[in-house]
């Protein structure tokens, strides 16, 4: 999963997951971290909890969440469900 959000300093920034053995390194995940450096946008590897994430969207940080992998390559995702809430990720009105 990848989060495209504003950092602390107002810039684009993508957060995901470290390789630490849930995570499987890919050529799909590898491109997007590639690409996002070409377009000047730092990749920071870190965990990232559901609360957090939720408190970024509330806060209108969050620009775009995605999914990746080798089966389904790059796939969008709108909404999460957590503790029988839905939580909108995001209006996917937002333009890089």
């Amino acid at each position: 999963m990848f989060v495209l959000h504003f950092n602390e300093e107002g810039e684009k920034e993508l957060i995901t997951c470290p390789l630490d053995g849930s995570v499987l390194p890919g050529v799909t995940r590898d491109s997007i971290i590639k690409i996002a450096k070409e377009w000047g946008i730092d990749t920071v590897e870190e965990y990232l909890t559901i609360q957090d994430l939720l408190k970024e969207v509330k806060k209108g940080k969050v620009i775009e969440v995605f999914g990746c992998g080798t089966a389904c390559t790059v796939a969008p995702i709108g909404q999460i469900t957590h503790n029988d809430q839905v939580n909108i990720l995001i209006r996917y009105n937002n333009k890089l």
